[in-house]
């Protein structure tokens, strides 16, 4: 090989090598975020399975989700290396409950009935809600007044409406009450797992958190993968230019229940990523969060208990 052919290639080599060393990172990373993904699904059914047997507890249902993600943040195959990542876990959780995510009037409680809803993980009940018209339940005047659902009343349906349909014509029975129907949507437990879940693999936590910040923003960036620049530039741009990015993210809404991330929560995580936190960033610099989200509705095996409705009526003054 010449001189020149041995130049050309190192030229060749020195332009791709870094796309070639982030498109590896970047692979490595979304894998970790997919597993992530899957175990947060995991952990949603398993705080589901522990709220239908525990009255809705959102106590056993927050440990629940804690014991199945303990994977995800460290290694769990021996006791010794368990109660290492139960405390990293346990740190964690102690700091992000510390930083400023209530400064916003529409928000979760800090806590509830002794179960945090600003740390690592949250379970949000979504249903039940107000015990759902609880007072035309069963022609029940004192339905309001219940403190819990009986979850196998002795009318309740068949959950096949077919097999429903025949047992009532053998039996010559009534058709359904519209409030029995009610009833039995109301002791459904539909619960929503948020997980603050960290990026560790280093570059490419950065370039796929700046890239879904930007989306939740809905602003288009620009420039080199390693110099992303809000203004119109190309990929030979010299530096990066995100200043005007910060406080633009809108947050993650939801119809039903708290929303998995609102706007001033936003603002904790770029300051996070940016280092820009007094005190937590030079202690510990910069981290990169997503919040990771999994829905889960199974039928309550317990009587669900009023105190653990985690979205009150405003009417009723509580």
């Amino acid at each position: 090989m010449s001189g020149r052919e041995s130049g050309q290639v190192a030229v060749e080599a020195a332009l791709i090598m870094p796309l070639m060393v982030f498109m590896a990172l970047g692979i490595i990373q979304l894998t970790m975020i997919q597993h992530a993904k899957l175990m947060t699904e995991y952990a949603a059914y398993q705080a589901a399975r522990a709220g239908i047997v525990w009255n809705g507890n959102n106590e056993r249902m927050h440990d629940a989700a804690i014991v199945a993600l303990l994977p995800t943040m460290g290694r769990t195959d021996r006791i010794d290396r368990l109660a290492v990542t139960w405390g990293l876990h346990k740190l964690y959780d102690d700091a992000l409950r510390t930083l400023a995510w209530n400064a916003t009037q529409v928000k979760p409680p800090a806590s509830f009935n002794g179960s945090n809803l600003f740390g690592m993980i949250r379970v949000d009940t979504i249903n039940p809600a107000y015990f759902t018209p609880i007072d035309s339940i069963w022609k029940l005047r004192s339905g309001a007044n219940w403190k819990e659902l009986d979850f196998d009343g002795a009318e309740g349906f068949p959950e096949v409406p077919a097999l429903e349909d025949k047992i009532r014509k053998f039996f010559n029975l009534p058709e359904p009450d519209d409030s029995e129907t009610v009833y039995r949507k109301a002791t459904r437990l539909t619960i929503r797992l948020r997980y603050w879940y960290e990026m560790r693999v280093p570059f490419a936590n950065w370039i796929i958190f700046t890239a879904w910040y930007a989306s939740n923003a809905q602003v288009a960036l620009h420039g080199g993968i390693d110099r992303p620049t809000l203004e119109k530039a190309n990929l030979l741009n010299r530096n990066a230019n995100l200043d005007a990015l910060a406080g633009r993210a809108k947050g993650v809404a939801h119809e039903r229940g708290y929303n998995t991330a609102y706007a001033p929560e936003m603002w904790v995580l770029w300051g996070l990523a940016n280092g820009s936190i007094p005190l937590v960033s030079s202690l510990v610099g910069k981290r990169y969060f997503l919040p990771l989200t999994a829905t889960y509705t199974m039928r309550m095996q317990s009587n669900f208990q009023r105190k653990w409705i985690l979205h009150l009526n405003p009417d009723w003054g509580l």
